[in-house]
């Protein structure tokens, strides 16, 4: 039986969920700008949202894939790790714990194709346009640089705008693996070399977003989920290994003095477009590809999106359980805020010591990222995956005057705009102040009855019933066991 988390090459997954009737086609020829993302911004919004193959892109030659990863069931099945939302956490720490470093090969599928003259990389790799507003055309790759010192490689995600004449302007964040690298490069007056990955198998995606400590390569998490090593190839003009496996590699060099341009707006996850920012200029050096490679669209604020950033939540929960293994019982960032800036900490408050505890775990949570913005707690009868269940409990557990905790003036993130307002209007830096919401029941009041035995906080206990004994099978098999 085949194993997806198996299969190398994303035009194999795509057949392999095409297979079973989860990515459909569009044979209509679609513009790159604004109706490509306009579908899959549609497509995301249904309640389940099946994967897409652009087979008719204007202006190019080559195919554009995009929301196979909408859908966690799929995500899971990818990665070969369980779908249950703890038991995933659990089995991503013990794969992130083991990682599997790359191989060199001599050659690839990602060769199949070499430019080193006379080329347009720009006019060859599909690129998109989100919205009208955008800054310009964009392609959403893997970004794979190396650190000058130490020689490891680093996989990350990070837009890259295209200009002409084979540039283009990689966002690069200071606060990521390829910022590290690039300060270092920099500090050193050295040229900055980049591999951008288009249409790369898409574990690889879920690793670059996942947040490794510096000094790991992400190509070690994928071949630890796909317990082999992950092959790849060096490139042709720049001193950097890329996945053999991969749709297109675009090389390029960011050279000294570092020449910068205006990058943006493009939408963030956050659904608002970002500020615009001076980022660096890459010049592209090579193209390699493979003739039957596959574009790969990222639409910000969609399912997929957020499902990229599952290993976010991997790494808050584990990064709370740390701080106080047998109080806190499971932790999440929720969806709403693309997995990063709102955080769900599930705490086992069964002993009068343990009150207090649960803000000194929030307090200490805040050290996991600048991104984080509002931490919310609550007890181990809550779940923490359902929006609606938060709500009652802040409605119902928190006395805002005594268990909601304001901390002023925090560093987070301009891709907030009510933080990044801040930096335009009067330059001051970018923050906000951050929230701690307990809502979980008071100590003092955790065994007060209600007249009766029943504790005042306990919910309202129906009888469990089968409801197949009480429906026709046709019902049954209607509403229930579709």
């Amino acid at each position: 039986m085949i194993k997806v988390h198996e299969l190398t090459g994303l035009g194999s997954v795509l057949d392999y969920y095409g297979e079973r009737g989860e990515v459909i086609e569009i044979d209509k020829e679609v513009d790159s700008e604004c109706e490509v993302a306009g579908i899959i911004f549609a497509l995301n919004a249904l309640p389940t949202t099946p994967g897409v193959l652009f087979k008719n892109v204007k202006g190019y030659r080559f195919p554009v894939a995009s929301c196979v990863l909408s859908e966690r069931s799929r995500t899971c099945e990818i990665l070969g790790l369980p779908l249950s939302p703890l038991e995933f956490k659990e089995a991503f720490i013990k794969v992130s714990q083991n990682l599997i470093p790359p191989v060199r090969v001599q050659g690839g599928p990602c060769k199949e194709e070499i430019c080193r003259r006379d080329f347009d990389a720009l006019k060859i790799v599909p690129s998109i346009k989100a919205t009208p507003d955008d800054g310009g055309k964009y392609f959403q790759p893997l970004v794979i640089t190396k650190d000058p010192e130490t020689g490891i490689q680093n996989v990350a995600m990070n837009r890259a705008m295209l200009l002409q004449d084979n540039r283009v302007i990689l966002n690069v964040r200071n606060e990521t693996g390829v910022g590290h690298d690039f300060r270092k490069c920099r500090k050193e007056g050295k040229p900055f070399e980049v591999a951008l990955v288009v249409g790369a198998p898409l574990e690889m995606y879920i690793a670059a977003a996942t947040k490794l400590p510096l000094g790991e390569n992400e190509l070690g998490l994928v071949g630890a989920i796909r317990k082999k090593p992950v092959e790849v190839v060096k490139c042709e003009t720049i001193d950097v290994d890329v996945p053999a496996e991969a749709g297109f590699v675009i090389e390029g060099v960011i050279e000294p003095p570092y020449e910068q341009s205006t990058e943006g707006p493009w939408p963030e996850f956050l659904r608002y477009l970002s500020i615009p920012q001076q980022k660096p200029i890459m010049k592209i050096t090579a193209l390699t590809y493979r003739k039957d490679a596959v574009g790969y669209a990222i639409v910000a604020g969609t399912k997929e999106n957020y499902t990229l950033r599952l290993s976010n939540d991997v790494a808050f929960y584990k990064y709370v359980k740390d701080l106080e293994p047998n109080f806190v019982v499971d932790a999440a960032l929720t969806p709403g805020t693309a997995h990063w800036h709102h955080g769900i900490i599930q705490v086992k408050k069964d002993d009068y010591d343990f009150e207090g505890l649960q803000i000194h775990v929030a307090m200490a949570a805040y050290g996991f990222s600048v991104y984080l913005e509002t931490i919310t707690i609550v007890d181990e009868d809550v779940n923490i995956l359902d929006m609606n269940e938060i709500d009652w409990a802040v409605t119902t557990r928190c006395d805002p005057a005594e268990q909601i905790h304001i901390i002023r003036n925090v560093k987070t993130h301009r891709n907030n705009p009510i933080a990044g307002a801040r930096e335009l209007m009067d330059g001051s830096f970018v923050g906000k102040s951050k929230m701690i919401i307990d809502a979980t029941v008071p100590w003092k009041y955790k065994n007060l009855k209600r007249g009766t035995t029943l504790p005042i906080f306990e919910r309202a206990r129906f009888q469990n019933v089968n409801l197949k004994d009480y429906m026709s099978a046709h019902d049954y098999r209607r509403w229930i066991n579709k």
